[in-house]
């Protein structure tokens, strides 16, 4: 044993030798010194002290059951030292059993220095796991508040004493502000509701130079002693003893800070190397992480915003007005970026002015709806000149003071964005978002900054279409419009089909709409056209030349309403519609317009044959009144010779002779008279069947015996108003004309009389006569079956002089449209070649027949006195009257025109007892003269002499007391007659 002792004595191990019973029997020095015992403590020392890291039972029964083991036992353990302080130990206890008893023998090795070294691997494996534990679960977040809660957790594992919070630095202004992203539930229990919002300005302190410049982790372990590292302010308001901060770098680019606080209340931390090394890794694996999410973020939002430019692109291409487009606009541009308002703005090109046509709600908190309208000038701002002028995009992240920004009192931007929608180099408007006043700034990032570009070009696009659909709908609608008013019925073919028809084509062809579309144009024609084309076959033609472009315009035949065939001018032109072309056809109805054309043909005609037969009427009138003049002059001195002469004269006989073929002359003078509607009538109620049934044996012994009188007379007719001779002259030159026609064959003559109603079209088909007024007629007509007569023969058969007979003088049928035209008559002729000819004559209906006798003149047998006015342009006239006047004893003055008249009477005064007056001469004619005559003398007495009708003559005097009327050409005893007659009334 002793041999033992020895040689721990020389391993240099502090050892001991106890008994049984746990009493101390030896120690050597060094068992002494790891114990601090004296000599004195050997005696009370108590065993459970070299096991100290066991409670004492443990511990003695620890050391007894060393007797029971074989071999040695040996374990690290705690030596207990007399100052309380502890001393690892590696220990061996060997139970040995001698003669005097059972020992224990002790020995044990210092083991701090192994200790310290194993409890630092210990606890640098501790910090490894802690950070790989971290660095896992870093991996694993997929949120930053994630990564906040795995470092903070991490980092309390780590350094167990401070209180951990996440801090964000943001420059503000001139100064940094530190702000609290996340913090731990020791720090939350420690400062409570004041932890909301917490944050603070960061001064220029060595502190914030390590953390947030040099990007290094920073501990102070003494903030009040180290004011040059943590501003006082903090440290007073808080009570911060202890402050680290390990930031977050990524790439160089701090992220985040992570903070440890310890107070002044707190046992100090004292952080070691090991500790401080794992913190900075776990914060770089956290920078990391927040960047992956970050980036996976911004990926996210990335693929969000495409996802949301998709579908905006296409929900704007459905658009189908600017106000719905500028609607889509504003509700996806907000989902791009977060600005609280939106107004789109239009631009005119021509004034260079902008003004603003749609906008959110909100805007109005800013200004009046009149104020958001007012047109903006593109020069009175650079802004609005770049995004319209320029195609700029602008971003204006703090609006507060900026130069470009027009009106910032009214307007108080913060943050503004403004995106110019073009197309094809040309601004079509533009959209802008921002926030004011009170919304404070909104932050966009450049992605959503791009995403709205993307957005306002998108819009550019579909602006321009929804303007070109919108004018093209116009385009129709007025097109449209046009298309189904139009008073012409139009139809567009395609392929040779209908394709469609307006309202007009409808009425025109009597179909329903549905039956004419996709029909075939031959439905609308007859198999053949008037000049014998085949339908199908000309309309192929006419839609080939339209198709190659040439325009058509041609007549066609179409089957219409009622079954009725129309002549139509149809126009044929090829449009453009897409890749097939179409045929415009407007097809105009000329029927009315034919018939309009051949009714003002036939009517001009009858004008151009009324005006001829007017301009022949006012020639033959004309002649027939200078005729009569010199008549008078054969006729007057005839007669004044015969009245002279010795009954047994032998020069009697010539003088009679010249009476006769002046008389002749006269008759002829009365035709011509009569074809002028001038002619003399003695005007009485008559019955025109009477008239025809007194001509009947003149007629038919007029009448070769080859031709048939045929009397279809009716009985009871109502009364005209004619002259008996003039009628009976019409009567038989019709009769003798219509024999001729005849000429030397057989046929018959058709004699009828009748009453009738006309109307005015019947009216309007006259040949004379069209201006009379309706009403009802009594009418005369014959018909022939003779050769007829051509159009350009019946043009002129009432021409004075115009014969188709080789003897004749043309003045029958000129008569009679004299004498039907002098009784306000009408007269119509229808004839054809070989078909005959038929003359009607009407005359007005007057009522119920009267035929006054009228006694012949008595012979003048009568010597006058006093003084007689003889007034006449011509001077044979004057001679014969004068002479005339004479023989009976009157004192006879003369004048060639009215106003030596008028100054005569105004001279002689009441001397004048009788006036013989012309009524048509050069300067004053004798309507003029009789006037101013009665206006000197009122009770003048005056014949009217005229070589026209006593009926038109005398309607100018009608009223005015006139003594009576003389028919040009008249003889000496009708003039005496005459003034006797006025004298003696």
């Amino acid at each position: 044993m002793e041999a033992i002792i020895g040689l721990l004595e020389r391993a240099s191990l502090a050892f001991c030798v106890m008994d049984g019973e746990g009493r101390l029997l030896r120690a050597d020095e060094r068992f002494m010194d790891c114990l601090g015992l004296g000599p004195e403590d050997l005696e009370d020392f108590a065993i459970e002290r070299l096991r100290h890291d066991l409670p004492p039972s443990q511990a003695r029964a620890w050391f007894r059951d060393a007797f029971d083991r074989p071999g040695e036992a040996s374990e690290a353990g705690i030596w207990l030292h007399e100052d309380g302080s502890e001393l690892p130990i590696r220990m061996t206890v060997v139970g040995l059993r001698t003669e005097v008893g059972d020992r224990l023998l002790i020995w044990g090795r210092d083991h701090s220095g192994e200790k310290l070294v194993l409890d630092r691997l210990m606890e640098s494996a501790g910090h490894q796991r802690h950070l790989a534990e971290g660095i896992y679960a870093l991996s694993l977040t997929r949120t930053r508040e994630e990564v906040f809660q795995v470092l903070m957790g991490r980092a309390a594992a780590i350094l167990p004493g401070p209180h951990w919070f996440l801090g964000r630095i943001e420059p503000e202004e001139a100064q940094r502000m530190m702000t609290l992203s996340d913090w731990s539930p020791s720090l939350r229990e420690r400062l409570g509701s004041k932890i909301q919002g917490l944050g603070f300005p960061i001064a220029d302190t060595g502190f914030a130079r390590e953390v947030c410049d040099h990007r290094r982790l920073c501990f102070v372990a003494d903030a009040v002693a180290s004011p040059d590292m943590v501003q006082p302010s903090v440290t007073a308001t808080y009570g911060v003893r202890s402050l680290l901060g390990a930031p977050l770098v990524f790439e160089g680019r701090i992220t985040g800070v992570l903070f440890g606080v310890g107070f002044q209340d707190e046992t100090p931390i004292a952080p070691r190397e090991s500790q401080f090394a794992s913190l900075q890794n776990l914060t770089r694996i956290a920078a990391l992480a927040l960047e992956r999410i970050q980036a996976e973020a911004r990926l996210e939002a990335s693929a969000g915003l495409a996802r949301n430019l998709a579908a905006a692109v296409k929900e704007l291409a459905g658009a189908p007005d600017e106000d719905a487009l500028v609607a889509c606009l504003f509700r996806w541009a907000a989902k791009l970026a977060p600005l609280p308002e939106w107004w789109f703005n239009r631009f005119d090109v021509a004034s260079r002015t902008t003004s603003t046509t749609h906008w959110t709600p909100g805007l109005e908190a800013y200004g009046t709806a009149e104020e958001i309208r007012r047109p903006i000038s593109v020069h009175d701002s650079p802004m609005v000149e770049g995004v319209h002028l320029k195609h700029r995009c602008i971003h204006i992240p703090r609006c507060e003071g900026h130069p470009d920004l027009p009106d910032q009192e009214l307007w108080p931007f913060r943050t503004l964005v403004g995106l110019p929608l073009v197309h094809e180099g040309q601004v079509v408007g533009s959209l802008s978002g921002g926030s004011f006043g009170a919304q404070g700034h909104v932050h966009v990032s450049d992605d959503r900054f791009e995403a709205l570009e993307s957005l306002a070009e998108a819009a550019g696009l579909v602006m321009n279409r929804v303007h070109a659909r919108a004018a093209l709908e116009a385009e129709e609608a007025r097109f449209r419009l046009l298309f189904e008013q139009s008073p012409d019925p139009i139809l567009l073919v395609s392929e040779g089909r209908i394709a469609d028809v307006n309202a007009a084509a409808v009425e025109l062809f009597g179909l329903e709409r549905g039956a004419l579309l996709a029909a075939p144009m031959s439905i609308l024609t007859p198999e053949h056209q008037p000049d014998g084309e085949f339908s199908v076959s000309g309309c192929a033609r006419h839609m080939e030349a339209a198709l190659s472009g040439v325009h058509q315009r041609f007549e066609w035949t179409f089957l219409c309403a009622e079954a009725r065939e129309a002549v139509c001018q149809v126009d044929l032109t090829r449009l453009e519609h897409g890749d097939q072309p179409i045929i415009h056809a407007i097809v105009r109805d000329l029927t009315a317009q034919k018939r309009a054309e051949a009714e003002r043909v036939a009517l001009e005609r009858q004008l151009f044959q009324a005006q001829k037969m007017e301009s022949l009427g006012v020639l033959a009138g004309g002649i027939a009144h200078d005729f009569n003049n010199l008549l008078m002059g054969v006729l007057g001195h005839a007669g004044l010779a015969l009245e002279q002469l010795n009954p047994l004269h032998p020069i009697r006989k010539n003088l009679e002779a010249i009476q006769k073929a002046g008389q002749r002359a006269a008759d002829l003078t009365r035709q011509m008279l009569a074809y002028s509607g001038r002619g003399q009538f003695i005007v009485k109620h008559l019955d025109l069947t009477a008239q025809v049934e007194e001509m009947l044996h003149l007629l038919e012994v007029s009448l070769p015996k080859t031709v048939l009188l045929r009397l279809d007379l009716q009985q009871g007719l109502p009364a005209v108003s004619a002259d008996a001779s003039q009628i009976q002259q019409v009567i038989m030159n019709l009769v003798i004309n219509a024999a001729e026609a005849i000429g030397e064959v057989s046929g018959t003559i058709t004699l009828a009389t009748g009453a009738q109603y006309l109307d005015a079209t019947a009216m309007g088909r006259m040949l004379v006569g069209q201006d009379m007024a309706p009403g009802l007629f009594v009418s005369l007509e014959v018909a022939d079956s003779g050769c007829g007569m051509d159009a350009d023969t019946l043009c002129r058969i009432f021409e004075p002089f115009f014969t188709t007979k080789f003897t004749g003088r043309g003045l029958g049928l000129s008569a009679i449209m004299g004498i039907v035209r002098g009784h306000r008559g009408a007269l119509r002729v229808d004839s054809e070649p070989g078909q005959g000819t038929t003359f009607r004559v009407f005359l007005p209906a007057r009522g119920a027949c009267s035929e006054a006798q009228v006694a012949p003149a008595p012979e003048p047998a009568w010597a006058g006195k006093g003084t007689v006015l003889v007034v006449d342009d011509d001077e044979t006239v004057r001679a014969v009257a004068r002479q005339a006047l004479e023989l009976k004893g009157f004192h006879v003055l003369d004048a060639h025109d009215g106003r030596v008249a008028v100054d005569l009477v105004q001279a002689q005064g009441g001397a004048i007892s009788l006036v013989l007056l012309d009524m048509t001469m050069p300067h004053m004619g004798g309507e003029e003269a009789f006037r101013e005559m009665r206006a000197h003398q009122p009770e003048l007495r005056v014949i009217l002499s005229s070589g026209y009708n006593e009926t038109e003559a005398m309607g100018r005097f009608r009223g005015k007391g006139l003594r009576g009327f003389l028919q040009k050409p008249y003889g000496p005893r009708d003039l005496i007659a005459k003034v006797q007659k006025a004298l003696e009334a």
